[in-house]
């Protein structure tokens, strides 16, 4: 039996390994993931990844640090039930995994077009490395390609696919980019910036039909609107749900996430959640939250463990998220939606700037265009009054513009 058996070899599943030995606990682990490769650092998939030839993935954690740290990573094994009265997962061949405590790490898997959509399964999507090589592969001959999502992820995709001098066509079903994860400001200006690569997006439509045209050896992807775009490629990239099936077939409580406490205990006792596949209950906001990305998986992972080894648990920071389309690095923190009014820091002209969100003059969001040292900066100030911000920075704020 596995004192700690932890689910799912994802970031924030091999942080909780690491964090349970850096809080000293000396039971055993078994770390358990369904893949064939030493876990891997996921974000460089929609990054640099597609475009280098020989990308191969970059290891969270060297072959090493397992054995070092007592830590058993079992691969390419699929977990399929889990027993709750009886403390044991089940996977794919029957074999017993039995825990004391349990740590469901999953993930989320890419959500897919309907099938009365996408028939034929034709549209691609990017979660993990067997994903990133057919999809290389099916880039490597293409001159065009069609996203479907025009969030963080396609828009990475898009970037990448520019820089090789793709036609790209990215449909939006909403009125902008990246609506979910920064604000009009940023979006507008990415945006331009990508218009300027030679980027086309249509806005407002959604996606009726995709087929192939063997003949002409195309996808033809046809719009709300009777639109029809032809590519070599398609790409769907429309978010991602979380992989809640496992507990909500065991009786745990889900919605939109396994739903855990702010120490991410679960609805049972031994049961906790991390990560992708996890939903926080957050006392300020009085409700759970999902936050889909690496930081707040890994901070999540410290205050399980700090929760199982009985350490004092770390102290709590603000979710932070980024992303690289090509050369733009955008930064964010925050309520990037909530604010009611924002300030722009250094000229956006100038390819480096901050965008300061505020709600009833407080700092509520960050948001930085390439300035990764004025971000780590910025992010410790949120909560704080406009007044001091302005103080800590040493600048006057010009009369800052309402939504």
């Amino acid at each position: 039996m596995s004192d700690i058996l932890i689910i799912g070899a994802s970031h924030s599943g091999v942080a909780a390994a690491a964090a349970l030995r850096s809080a000293k606990y000396d039971g055993s682990i078994m770390l358990v993931t369904q893949e064939n490769v030493l876990p891997y650092h996921r974000p460089p998939l929609s990054k640099e990844a597609l475009s280098k030839d020989d990308y191969s993935p970059t290891p969270l954690r060297p072959e090493t640090f397992y054995a070092l740290n007592q830590i058993d990573l079992v691969q390419a094994v699929k977990i399929v039930a889990l027993n709750l009265a009886e403390s044991y997962a089940l996977s794919e061949d029957g074999t017993r995994f039995p825990y004391g405590r349990l740590i469901l790490a999953c993930g989320a898997e890419p959500r897919r077009l309907p099938t009365s959509v996408d028939a034929d399964g034709i549209a691609h999507a990017l979660r993990t490395h067997d994903d990133l090589i057919g999809l290389k592969a099916r880039l490597a001959g293409a001159k065009s390609v069609a996203i479907i999502g025009g969030g963080l992820i396609g828009m990475e995709i898009a970037a990448m696919a520019l820089a090789k001098g793709l036609a790209v066509t990215v449909v939006e079903a909403g009125s902008r980019l990246m609506e979910r994860t920064v604000s009009k400001s940023i979006a507008n200006y990415v945006l331009d910036r990508h218009l300027n690569q030679g980027l086309h997006v249509r806005f407002g439509a959604t996606v009726v039909t995709i087929v192939r045209d063997g003949g002409r050896d195309v996808d033809l992807v046809t719009l709300s609107d009777r639109e029809q775009i032809e590519a070599d490629i398609v790409v769907v990239a429309i978010g991602a749900a979380p992989h809640e099936n496992l507990a909500r077939d065991a009786g745990l409580e889900v919605n939109n996430g396994i739903l855990v406490s702010e120490i991410g205990r679960s609805s049972h006792p031994a049961v906790y959640a991390v990560g992708d596949c996890s939903a926080w209950y957050d006392p300020v906001l009085g409700r759970h939250v999902r936050n889909e990305a690496v930081n707040p998986g890994q901070d999540q992972a410290k205050i399980v463990a700090a929760a199982i080894a009985g350490a004092s648990p770390p102290p709590k920071r603000l979710p932070r998220y980024w992303s690289h389309q090509a050369a733009i690095q955008i930064q964010m923190s925050g309520d990037v939606n909530g604010a009611d009014m924002e300030a722009v820091l250094n000229a956006p002209a100038s390819g480096a700037f901050s965008v300061l969100g505020f709600k009833s003059d407080r700092l509520v969001a960050v948001q930085t265009i390439n300035a990764p040292q004025q971000f780590g900066k910025l992010h410790e100030m949120i909560g704080i009054d406009r007044d001091a911000v302005a103080a800590t920075l040493d600048v006057e704020f010009p009369p800052p513009h309402h939504h």
